[in-house]
This record gives C-alpha cells, structure tokens and sequence, in this order.
C-alpha cells in the first residue's frame, strides 16, 4: 500500500510539458474561439485573424493599433512599438494560447490542436 502511494505521488509531481502546436479541424467556430482567448490575454476586445491561423506555424503576431485623431489619420509623436506574439500549445492534451511577452497563459476550450 505504501509503495503504490509512493509511485502515485511521484507520478504526480511529474511536471507536463508544454509542447508548440498546429490548429487542427480548423472552422469558423474555432478561430471566432482563439479571436476571443487572444483578446482576453491582451485585455482588449476580440483580435481578427486570419482563416489559415496556427495551421503552419504556432505563432501569429499581432500588430498594435496605432492612435488615430477623429479623422483617422496617425497621430504624429506616439510611440510606435512592436506588435505582440501569441503562441498555441497543448499540454496534456488540452490546447493553450500564451501572450509571448507578458508569459500570460489562457485555457483554450473546444478546440483541437496536436503537437507541431
């Protein structure tokens, strides 16, 4: 009894790794899904992408809105900065996506993804 508590606890405290991944079955219905977990991570409203998102590569880069005056021109003397990264990853066979610079992680649900 001991001994099987033992390996159980050791199996336990075996960390998953998380691993990069591809989007698979791709839809409508799963980028509108990753549209609104991206948001979230960059606490702003849902992000558009593109159909083809994570179906080559695990990464997608999202550029930053530049400010604009009421007309919509660019303002002048703003900062300009580099657009964000967002990864896809499984662990343990649930998908995830990650705001590279911040290291924010979010749970991505009814979605299927496999390692790259």
């Amino acid at each position: 009894m001991t001994t099987a508590f033992m390996l159980n606890s050791c199996l336990a405290l075996q960390s998953l790794q998380p691993v990069e991944a591809l989007l698979q079955q791709p839809s409508v219905k799963s980028r509108l899904i990753l549209e609104n977990a991206i948001g979230d991570l960059l606490n702003s409203q849902p992000i558009k992408l593109a159909d083809n998102v994570f179906l080559q590569k695990s990464t997608v880069i999202i550029d930053r809105r530049q400010p604009r005056d009421n007309r919509g021109n660019l303002l002048d003397g703003r900062e300009m900065r580099q657009g964000d990264t967002v990864s896809l990853f499984t662990e343990g066979g649930k998908c995830y996506v990650k705001h590279d610079q911040s290291g924010n992680i979010k749970l991505v649900d009814k979605i299927d993804c496999n390692a790259k």
